[in-house]
């Protein structure tokens, strides 16, 4: 497993890491000072000793089944150091942390029984004494509390760092998300203008050279006003207000030569609100001009039993609503901010789109 965190380190050695644990050794050699080893018992020892560093230095930071070699050559050993000298129960300690930061559940457990099994096993065919017996149970028992103590903070010191790298991550699509919602609606409608507007000043170029001048600067006021949009979008500063998306939607529909009836008895939005309120508004007027072949649009905003709704219809040719990425913008858009958004064919013909959200008027948001 890749390992999340830095190792804290102490004159050179981590204390999480291998090394600094090799001092339980210690207590392998310390009967040596009080009483000299028999030959056997420190050149068996001396054999073991590349063995045991081999293995324990290989197996300490692998898990599962990778572990098991490593384990099971330290605690063999253990028992076979344990024949010559009960201090050697010092070594099976090395085993049972191994076999508890590598393992885990069931595994883990069956690795400690199995140890405790063989140990005792050897205490009665007489290959170990019992004083062996007890400083293994006793110490592995410390060992394996404390290892797994330390593997539990770990465990959840990698959760919390995997869901801060989850919620960064979800920060990042929510605002990618943000910025293609208002990109395609800030230059969705931006460019149904300016079209809309060169094909008139085209038109009209050779008649009325004045009329068509006009446009042209309208044309080039929206460019700058949706530019300056964009930017706004990307450096997260944008909150498009009711005024200027309303006038930027008469704009639009003047151009596409549609009447727009307005009302507006809603005050003091929460930014957020008018915020989706205006683009929701551009975006739909935008579809009217695109696809409704209409005459008339009304845009109807008011507040009403502590909501505030707004409606918007046409005059066209209606017919089955199809969920682009326009009108889904639109739903997710008023989906986070806990509002309800409807769309409906009308009868005869047209479409409406309604929405709705619940006003809060202790605060702004």
């Amino acid at each position: 497993m890749q390992q999340i965190k830095q190792r804290r380190r102490v004159l050179g050695l981590a204390l999480d890491g291998p090394t600094i644990w090799l001092s339980y050794l210690l207590l392998y050699v310390w009967p040596w000072v009080i009483e000299p080893p028999r030959p056997l018992e420190w050149q068996a020892s001396l054999v073991a000793a590349p063995v045991f560093l081999v293995a324990y230095y290989l197996s300490f930071d692998l898990r599962g089944r990778a572990a098991w070699p490593g384990i099971a050559v330290i605690m063999l050993l253990s028992l076979g150091l344990g024949h010559l000298t009960a201090a050697a129960s010092i070594v099976s300690l090395f085993a049972v942390m191994i076999a508890v930061q590598s393992q885990r559940g069931k595994v883990r457990r069956y690795w400690l029984i199995g140890m405790t099994a063989v140990t005792a096993l050897c205490v009665v065919t007489g290959w170990v004494s019992w004083i062996f017996a007890l400083g293994a149970v006793f110490f592995g028992a410390l060992m394996a509390a404390a290892t797994a103590a330390n593997c539990q903070l770990q465990d959840q010191a990698e959760q919390l760092i995997r869901a801060q790298a989850q919620a960064e991550a979800l920060a990042v699509m929510t605002e990618r998300e943000r910025i293609s919602r208002d990109l395609h609606d800030i230059v969705g409608q931006s460019f149904s203008t300016i079209v809309l507007k060169s094909d008139l000043a085209s038109r009209v170029f050779e008649d009325a050279p004045e009329h068509a001048r006009k446009e042209l600067e309208d044309i080039n006021a929206v460019g700058r006003g949706a530019l300056h949009e964009i930017r706004s979008v990307i450096r997260g500063l944008n909150q498009s207000t009711l005024l200027a998306a309303t006038a930027q939607v008469r704009t639009l529909l003047d151009a596409a030569d549609i009447e727009l009836s307005f009302a507006n008895s809603a005050e003091n939005l929460p930014d957020s609100i008018e915020h989706a309120l205006a683009m929701v508004m551009r975006e739909a007027v935008t579809n009217v001009v695109r696809h409704a072949e209409a005459s008339t649009c009304t845009i109807a905003i008011h507040e009403r039993d502590g909501s505030i709704q707004m409606e918007i219809s046409d005059n066209g040719r209606g017919g089955p609503i199809v969920f682009g990425h326009g009108l889904g913008g639109i739903k997710r858009r008023v989906a986070d901010l806990g509002g309800v958004f409807e769309i409906s064919a009308q009868t005869p013909r047209g479409v409406k789109i309604s929405v709705n959200f619940q006003m809060d008027r202790g605060g702004r948001s």
